[in-house]
């Protein structure tokens, strides 16, 4: 059942209600058997691999926060069979081609028989992996079995994020013992804002650019060709995964649970460390926590190291993304950014006056859009040949010839204003959060109360009337 599916909208209103009449001490074992159901709507086959890992997980930190003289064995133990389950199920058949190096420039890959690759493997399985991190760093002291199934099994967050922290999911069971309205409104809204941005925006915008992405197209895509394609890519992902985590939200909260957010605007973004801060917030945190901060305590005083290993992570971001070649330049290209800021900052410690000033904010600012706009071609191409081809007519000038409808072009633009006043709208949407005892009659019931109802009847408008394109989300591949 996807997030935008009537089934799924369908079935979440008796389980919230259900979960609110029952007692606080059963909620999680309820939340558990509700989460292996809808995981189990995609394919009765996935169900066992995230009760394993879980299982694996939980074992593992158990011995590890009982003060076992091999903890550090077993925290490597249960890292090394988290990564074992992502290299059978996800990167098998990538790693076997890899000996085909033709396959890099679009010849025919090798093919090999392979399993299932279950939805959000990459997700449950980056979650197992700071749980033990955190045990074996002293955050989390105890837990029981059922509380690590609820924290990777909950099924708002299963598939696609966001990437939580055990100590940030699981001790709000404990805490949320009343039904809050407000959370409940809160959560509608997310979840109307989601299907909204799914099935209006993202799934409009996969479809206008489909055609620009097959194999053959990057020969006769023009210079504006490419960066129409580029762009609409951009907010087509963006939309996709901002809707996903805003329907995972809004479910949460009409449980009481409160998630991490994932988006802040991402393309608002003033530098490239800016916009990691931004885009997949949740990852970044992850990225950041696990991997970075060890490296740079290790490299601190080897720039020069630590520019290459922060290379080298960004690299593995993207292969955490997908098995293939594209997904691994996108990530490359990422810390290639990620080190020319960390030089410019290095070369403007001392000279303050440059670094403020305001023709460098703006240039920062332009080369941060248009690095992560051009980033997006390796990342969707069919081949790594087509994004070379298509990046070279980007920055050399290759014709100006309109190849598609000419409303697909204004289309993604007028997508792309909407991204330019996006912070402004959200501030004005937050008037439906006032609360009623503390602000004027007209703020008070108008806009919380006939305000909502009406973006809620035109969200429920633009989803049905949009809901003819059964597209799933992008990051289900993941």
């Amino acid at each position: 059942m996807s997030f935008n599916s009537y089934s799924y909208l369908l079935a979440l209103i008796p389980v919230v209600v259900i979960y609110w009449q029952l007692p606080q001490r059963h909620r999680m074992t309820y939340v558990i058997a509700a989460s292996l159901a809808f995981y189990a709507s995609w394919n009765v086959a996935y169900t066992p691999l995230p009760i394993v890992v879980c299982c694996v997980a939980a074992y593992c930190g158990k011995k590890i926060a009982g003060g076992s003289k091999h903890k550090t064995l077993w925290l490597r133990a249960g890292i090394a069979f988290g990564l074992l389950v992502m290299a059978v199920f996800k990167y098998r058949d990538f790693l076997l081609s890899m000996v085909n190096p033709l396959r890099l420039f679009g010849a025919r890959p090798w093919s090999f028989p392979g399993l299932l690759l279950p939805l959000g493997i990459s997700f449950y399985v980056f979650e197992a992996i700071s749980y033990l991190l955190d045990t074996y760093q002293g955050r989390v002291t105890k837990s029981r079995l059922q509380d690590l199934a609820a924290f990777i099994l909950f099924w708002p967050h299963l598939i696609a994020g966001p990437i939580v922290r055990f100590r940030e999911l699981i001790p709000q069971f404990s805490k949320q013992a009343a039904f809050d309205s407000a959370l409940a409104l809160e959560g509608l809204d997310r979840l109307f804002l989601g299907l909204v941005q799914k099935n209006l925006l993202a799934n409009t915008l996969g479809g206008l650019i489909e055609a620009g992405f097959l194999p053959g197209a990057e020969l006769t895509n023009s210079f504006i060709d490419n960066w129409f394609l580029a762009v609409g890519f951009g907010l087509q992902i963006y939309f996709d995964f901002a809707a996903y985590t805003n329907m995972a939200i809004g479910a949460a909260l009409l449980l009481g649970i409160k998630l991490p957010e994932n988006f802040r605007f991402p393309y608002w973004a003033a530098t490239p460390p800016d916009f990691w801060s931004r885009w997949h917030m949740t990852l970044s945190r992850w990225i950041r926590d696990y991997l970075f901060f060890p490296i740079a305590a290790k490299y601190s005083s080897r720039p020069a190291l630590l520019y290459v290993n922060l290379i080298g992570t960004m690299g593995l971001v993207g292969l955490w993304h997908g098995a293939g070649w594209g997904f691994i330049v996108w990530g490359l290209l990422h810390g290639v950014y990620l080190v020319l800021y960390r030089v410019w900052e290095s070369f403007t410690a001392e000279r303050p006056k440059l670094s403020n000033a305001a023709l460098g904010k703006f240039g920062w600012r332009l080369f941060t859009l248009v690095a992560v706009i051009a980033a997006w071609i390796p990342f969707r191409a069919s081949s790594l040949g087509q994004s070379l081809v298509m990046l070279k007519r980007m920055f050399l000038f290759r014709g100006f010839i309109l190849s598609y409808n000419f409303n697909s072009y204004l289309i993604v633009a007028m997508v792309a204003l909407y991204c330019v006043v996006e912070p402004w709208l959200a501030g004005k949407l937050s008037v439906l959060r006032v609360k009623p005892e503390l602000d004027s009659w007209r703020r008070a019931v108008c806009y919380p109360y006939l305000l909502r109802a009406a973006l809620y009847a035109a969200g429920l408008f633009l989803f049905l009337i949009f809901d003819d394109q059964d597209r799933q989300f992008i990051y289900f591949q993941f």
